[in-house]
């Protein structure tokens, strides 16, 4: 009897894994090797990261509760499109006011009872934004009058609304095509907009050639979240594509969708126009990342990257 006492205090003085069970081989911090896109990126692009495990897991389970944060951000995790099973990615939206300087991605998981983590390090950098005078804008839509800034309050609780995500899945099969047939970029993303001479804010979106009454296309398929006349974006229509991803066309002529409906990569929308705050008729074509609004120029990219897709040379004043 007394025997069995000393092999069971003994067994559990080492761990209790040398008498019960056969020794236990943790992966650890070995258990995910982790791919950044950049070390380096400007405020108000994407950063892509990839967890990749070891390999096969010996004992299904073991690794469980992956998360990815910055800050008190939390990075939703979907399955690789294009990678083995068991890969998962994450899609990182830079604010645009982030202050430049370093920041860290955490990863923290799982391995049966024990928790693990690893920090990569970025650093923000400082985007080529630039300033721009924009001239001719009816005063009215510079400085709106009381009735205005009551029905731009109304809106704001609407797109708010809209932008909350509901689908949270990989609902895309491809990377974004252009909203137009022929790319041409008439303002990037990021540009300091000085309207009739006063700074009201920063260029959310990237402006494209669309001469009035040019067709305007999806640029993934998703869900019509928002399909309707706003006093600043015109004739707007905003959609959710899963993952957090929304894309949004403004200042149309013409809606040939409504809120609710599920549109096709490519799907016609409607017509380019003049509505809302502009001076002439194009597109304004803007993409958020989780309520973050990015770069769409090169979040494509980043597209192109997770599909492996050739991704197209982009000049330093693109945005």
């Amino acid at each position: 009897m007394n025997l069995v006492l000393t092999l069971i205090l003994t067994a559990v003085c080492l761990g209790g894994e040398t008498f019960f069970h056969a020794p236990r081989n943790y992966l650890g911090e070995r258990a995910f090797s982790l791919r950044l896109s950049d070390e380096r990126v400007a405020n108000g692009h994407t950063l892509l990261l990839e967890c990749i495990p070891a390999g096969p897991g010996e004992e299904p389970g073991r690794l469980a509760d992956l998360t990815v944060s910055t800050g008190s951000r939390i990075h939703r995790l979907y399955p690789h499109p294009t990678s083995p099973d068991g890969v998962v990615f994450a899609l990182i939206g830079i604010p645009y006011r982030a202050v430049p300087g370093p920041d860290t991605i955490h990863v923290e998981w799982t391995e049966s009872d024990r928790i693990y983590g690893r920090d990569l390090p970025f650093n923000v950098v400082a985007g080529p934004y630039r300033s721009e005078q924009i001239r001719g804008v009816p005063q009215s839509r510079v400085t709106p009058s009381v009735t205005d800034f009551r029905r731009i309050a109304r809106e704001q609780k609407i797109i708010a609304a809209a932008y909350e995500a509901v689908r949270d899945t990989l609902m895309m099969e491809d990377t974004f095509r252009y909203p137009v047939e022929k790319k041409t970029i008439t303002s990037p993303y990021g540009t300091r907009r000085v309207f009739n001479g006063q700074l009201r804010s920063y260029h959310g979106g990237l402006d494209l050639r669309a001469y009035e009454g040019t067709p305007l296309y999806a640029a993934q398929s998703g869900v019509v979240k928002l399909a309707q006349n706003l006093f600043y974006s015109g004739n707007h229509v905003l959609i959710e594509h899963g993952m957090g991803i929304h894309t949004g066309y403004s200042h149309m002529s013409r809606l040939y969708v409504k809120t609710g409906d599920e549109v096709s990569r490519g799907q016609l929308l409607g017509l380019s126009g003049a509505t809302g705050r502009v001076t002439a008729a194009h597109l304004h074509w803007t993409v958020s990342v989780d309520g973050v609004g990015v770069s769409p120029l090169q979040f494509t990219e980043i597209l192109a990257m997770l599909y492996q897709k050739p991704v197209e040379v982009r000049h330093p004043n693109d945005g």
